[in-house]
């Protein structure tokens, strides 16, 4: 890419669009971003934010005015059944207002999926990009991703939109203003306020390797593809270990927490747990696929994976510049 070359960003104020925007700034590339409800917290001459939403076509129709490339990254995750109509509008019909804005503007799409799109892989299975995608829609998030994957194909098979997925697993690392997720789980284990963990885990993946990978895709990305964009698994004792070594919380097996998901749901909407607990969380945490390939991301477009121990060590160390721990 020219230096100067303007990228167009859906979810702009959002874990990965606030660290997308921090390096493709330091790259000297301009920014037009899209923000909904959070206040950005970046500012920059070269950066240009718009308040709308993505369901909105003349929003992303003014989004991508003079720009070559959206990356639509703007979605909503839920685990449960909170706000499903909204979930399902911002996820699936968003795509399509950025699918049909694409075309009609001749702009290239990379659209932000995940890996939650797709099915589960068994025992320890490759975990690629040929999985099948979900077709239940027990886990929202995963289905509205699995159909906007196949609108964006779709749309590239049949009407010749120059566009490609980049399907990342759980991302986790600094910057995390909100914090996310898993940001808020990293504080609460080094703050020592979890007293208990279960069994499973997660796929875990740098933000801003993530980050670069699409900055990479820029040049390298290729019309139709679907790059898997993942780490390494770690359980949450795992990560519990490397965050507070001091701590020992203790571990309750998994399929006990299953069995008991009924009656949890119910003291989340009592008692506002500060970490809720859906049978969909622990369903994930149990299937979380262990031997993710990412080798086409690595060989086509650059992806890097750093080591845990760094992401976590980094993240700790930028809450308390934020002064967040």
């Amino acid at each position: 890419m020219t230096k100067q070359q303007q990228i167009s960003l859906t979810g702009g104020s959002g874990h990965l669009g606030t660290c997308l925007i921090q390096l493709l700034l330091e790259q000297d590339f301009s920014i037009k971003a899209l923000y909904r409800n959070t206040i950005p917290k970046i500012n920059h001459p070269n950066l240009t934010w718009i308040k709308g939403d993505v369901t909105d076509k003349d929003c992303i129709e003014k989004l991508i005015e003079n720009t070559s490339i959206l990356i639509h990254s703007a979605s909503i995750i839920s685990i449960g059944d909170k706000d499903r109509d909204i979930v399902y509008n911002t996820n699936v019909h968003g795509t399509e207002v950025a699918i049909k804005a694409s075309l009609n503007k001749n702009k290239r799409l990379i659209y932000i999926s995940s890996s939650n799109a797709v099915t589960e892989t068994k025992n320890n299975a490759v975990f690629d990009e040929n999985r099948p995608y979900k077709t239940k829609t027990d886990f929202l998030y995963g289905y509205t991703k699995a159909l906007s994957e196949q609108n964006v194909l779709n749309a590239v098979h049949k009407k010749q939109l120059d566009a490609f997925i980049i399907r990342p697993t759980s991302i986790i690392g600094p910057p995390d203003y909100i914090p996310s997720h898993f940001g808020q789980t990293i504080l609460d284990m080094y703050n020592g306020s979890i007293p208990a963990l279960t069994t499973g885990g997660y796929n875990l993946v740098d933000v801003r390797d993530v980050s670069q990978t699409i900055i990479n895709s820029f040049k390298k990305g290729k019309t139709g593809e679907v790059y898997l964009v993942g780490g390494n698994y770690y359980s949450l004792k795992d990560i519990a270990a490397i965050t507070n070594k001091k701590r020992n919380p203790i571990i309750i097996p998994l399929g006990f927490l299953i069995f008991l998901s009924p009656i949890l749901y119910v003291f989340n909407i009592l008692f506002k747990m500060r970490w809720p607990v859906t049978r969909e969380s622990l369903v994930i945490l149990k299937k979380a696929p262990k031997n993710v390939d990412s080798s086409k991301a690595i060989k086509d477009l650059n992806h890097n994976i750093r080591p845990i121990k760094n992401t976590i060590g980094d993240l700790i160390t930028w809450f308390k510049t934020e002064n967040k721990t």
